[in-house]
């Protein structure tokens, strides 16, 4: 099994984070796998500049940078996790640069992929959710989308009080551990 996470939060070891660890901790209770985590904020990627170069074979992308990694790791990967919180009412920034980007793969390899998105949030987490879903269906994507609220409408929540959800997030690794992916541990 190739496990990519694509870690989208600016405070490493924090939400997002825990429940891409817990959610790992099941996937090595049931296989072995080949881990490469991309912590996007500490790398450099600049944004999608919209010039469709990307639309003519070979379909790669013109801009030179971190997301060459990125792209390269994504092909090779039976699961990708995307781990951020939200702010203002989707994904990070960070994160948000690596999803557009990602147009170069739309046209060859973004395909018959398993997504884990797992996505910490206060207040609502539908309209990063609906992007997933809504294009899930159209490139074969298994998907799978943990939310887990960490703000109660007064206070924050720790991320350690959300038991059902860290519990759902290693429980759904144990799961997809178990299944006909193939499969060491690497970071980035």
């Amino acid at each position: 099994m190739n496990v990519v996470i694509l870690h989208g939060s600016p405070r490493r070891g924090r939400n997002s984070d825990t429940l891409a660890e817990k959610f790992l901790q099941g996937i090595k209770e049931t296989n072995s796998p080949k881990i490469t985590h991309f912590y996007v904020n500490d790398m450099n990627i600049r944004p999608c500049q919209g010039c469709l170069f990307c639309e003519n074979p070979p379909h790669n992308c013109r801009i030179e940078d971190d997301m060459q990694k990125v792209y390269a790791a994504y092909k090779a990967a039976d699961l990708i996790v995307w781990a951020a919180p939200m702010y203002w009412g989707y994904l990070t920034a960070q994160l948000k640069a690596v999803q557009d980007r990602m147009e170069a793969l739309a046209w060859s390899g973004f395909s018959d992929k398993t997504f884990v998105v797992l996505i910490t949030y206060r207040y609502h987490y539908q309209s990063a959710a609906g992007m997933f879903e809504r294009i899930a269906p159209h490139f074969r994507i298994k998907l799978h989308v943990l939310p887990c609220r960490t703000h109660d409408g007064k206070r924050d929540i720790l991320i350690a009080d959300c038991v059902k959800e860290l519990d759902d997030a290693y429980r759904l690794g144990k799961q997809l551990g178990k299944s006909e992916f193939s499969i060491v541990d690497s970071s980035v």
